[in-house]
């Protein structure tokens, strides 16, 4: 399954700088339904949303940060420490 994330932009930044989050669902109903052969897209939770949601209250469930998922650049650090 390959999934496409949304790259983080100037709103995702500005959110993180000021303390909040904003949450990127990947719905796993897709694998279930299409099988290991899909094509899905995650979406960015609403802004509003990611604003008004108190710094210190966690994502919703089946939400991850958007900054905590490593880019296709981003080099992963694959050494055992």
């Amino acid at each position: 399954m390959t999934i496409k994330i949304p790259k983080p932009n100037f709103v995702d930044n500005f959110l993180k700088a000021i303390g909040k989050k904003r949450g990127v669902l990947i719905s796993p109903e897709v694998y279930d339904k299409f099988g290991q052969y899909s094509y899905a897209f995650a979406q960015k939770e609403s802004f509003l949303k990611a604003f008004f949601r108190p710094a210190s209250q966690s994502l919703p469930d089946g939400m991850v940060d958007i900054h905590t998922i490593p880019s296709q650049h981003e080099p992963i650090d694959k050494t055992d420490d």
